[in-house]
């Protein structure tokens, strides 16, 4: 799949909602953590915000967030990327030096997320692996994702996420999908727009069909199955670590206390089995638009 390597770099746009992000996440079943490093930058405005949420076994959570006003480079952190193929991470602050090596190729969603005119973005994810240390701790190959969008992106057009990201431990397998639902439409309608894939054996396919969702008696996932048959069975009494964040400068207002409306997601790390593919380790995601 070809991705002009120009659209790893950012982008020109003087669109007030035009925004650019890069995500790299891992999921360390060894030492039970979980980290998200998410970079969003609005070039209109030359401003941006830099998170990293680190959740380990035995130490407190932490969420650390900058406004940066360079894309990959602020007080919090630095990326250093090969276009689609490996990207650096080092925060200092948290002593984090990792390397997040993809062993997909770049999988491209086209328009699939999409919602509006506010909320069109160009998205490209990837499995990865993961080495390097956090702390005094050693990683090597550990299960993750990288993720990079372009576009218009007002996440408040989002009222609900259902949202699945499963990379696999013993074999080279990566299934994911984002399913959304407009802010105006009622809670228990079906998302309008879908995206997902998964690579596996060496082919990828990508999905604008949900999947079907299978729920335990007290409404937390059991199965999705996806088109191709994939199923990933899963039990969040099975997750290590919990945590909620706001994704960037797009989903919330530039002040608070506040009475506009603020997207918040809740995750899930946790491992889960891909039915006749082994383990799989990642998260589960659900989000919603807080309105009054």
């Amino acid at each position: 799949m070809s991705i002009d390597p120009v659209h790893e770099e950012p982008h020109a746009s003087d669109d007030p909602a035009y925004c650019e992000t890069w995500a790299y996440g891992l999921t360390d079943l060894e030492r039970r953590a979980a980290l998200l490093v998410h970079a969003s930058w609005l070039p209109a405005r030359g401003v941006g915000n830099h998170l990293v949420t680190l959740q380990r076994d035995g130490y407190p959570p932490c969420s650390l967030r900058v406004e940066s006003h360079e894309p990959l480079r602020s007080s919090l952190f630095e990326i250093d990327v090969e276009p689609w193929r490996n990207a650096r991470v080092r925060c200092p602050e948290l002593s984090i030096d990792l390397e997040f090596s993809a062993f997909t190729p770049p999988i491209d969603f086209g328009g699939l997320f999409s919602l509006a005119e506010g909320m069109n973005q160009r998205h490209v994810q990837a499995g990865v692996r993961a080495s390097g240390r956090i702390g005094s701790e050693a990683l090597k190959a550990v299960p993750g994702f990288r993720d990079r969008s372009w576009g218009p992106r007002d996440m408040r057009h989002m009222g609900r996420l259902v949202a699945l990201l499963m990379t696999g431990i013993e074999e080279d397998l990566f299934v994911t999908v984002n399913s959304i639902t407009h802010r105006d439409r009622a809670f228990c309608a079906g998302p309008d727009t879908s995206l997902g894939c998964c690579a596996m054996d060496g082919e990828v396919e990508v999905f604008d069909k949900a999947p079907i969702v299978l729920r335990n008696q007290d409404g937390t996932p059991a199965c999705f199955e996806f088109a191709n048959g994939i199923r990933i069975d899963l039990d969040l009494a099975d997750a290590f670590q919990e945590g909620r964040f706001l994704a960037d400068r797009t989903s919330t207002p530039d002040g608070f206390p506040t009475s506009d409306p603020i997207l918040m997601i809740r995750l899930w790390a946790l491992a889960a089995k891909a039915r006749g593919r082994g383990r799989v380790a990642g998260s589960y995601q659900e989000g919603h638009l807080f309105t009054n």
